[in-house]
């Protein structure tokens, strides 16, 4: 159905009135007629509310990935605190025979409350892996690292492409 502007407008047209054919076309403005919506001329100027900021959880908070060259600790991430007692840790990384060492050392020390192995990509391609330690609640620094195969005649030490986290598991 035609609104009465929209004939206005035919009849301009027919007419050869452009001019007249741009003030006189309007859609209409009434949502139940389906005609269409309000041009920009009929839309309100005043501004809306700003959203209120919330307060970001503190998982949505945490830092990116660990990386150091080809391996990472993707979850949990650094400075997050966890549900415990299980915890399953992730990233990807490449050693060689596919092996990555890990261990989990009470926060702020060395102390080592457990230390294992992975499995990711080997020699030079990247693959996941992933981990499950049981930890009571606390602070703890988590470490992934690829062994140093070349019985101490490597510079770069025992932990190569060392990766670390902290975390306190609740």
């Amino acid at each position: 159905m035609r609104t009465p502007d929209t004939r206005t407008g035919l009849r301009a047209l027919a007419l050869g009135g452009s001019l007249m054919l741009l003030a006189a076309c309007q859609t209409s403005t009434d949502p139940a007629d389906g005609a269409g919506s309000p041009t920009t001329a009929e839309a309100s100027a005043e501004p809306t509310a700003a959203p209120e900021a919330t307060e970001p959880a503190p998982q949505e908070t945490a830092a990116e990935p660990a990386v150091n060259g080809p391996n990472s600790i993707t979850s949990p991430r650094d400075g997050q605190t966890v549900t415990g007692p299980a915890v399953t840790v992730t990233g990807e990384g490449t050693a060689f025979e596919a092996t990555l060492s890990y261990a989990v050392l009470v926060g702020g020390t060395e102390d080592v409350v457990l230390e294992g192995f992975t499995t990711a990509g080997a020699n030079g391609e990247v693959g996941p892996y992933s981990f499950d330690v049981d930890l009571e609640p606390g602070a703890y620094t988590v470490r992934v690292w690829e062994p140093d195969m070349s019985d101490g005649e490597g510079a770069a030490g025992p932990y190569l492409n060392l990766v670390e986290i902290d975390i306190t598991v609740a």
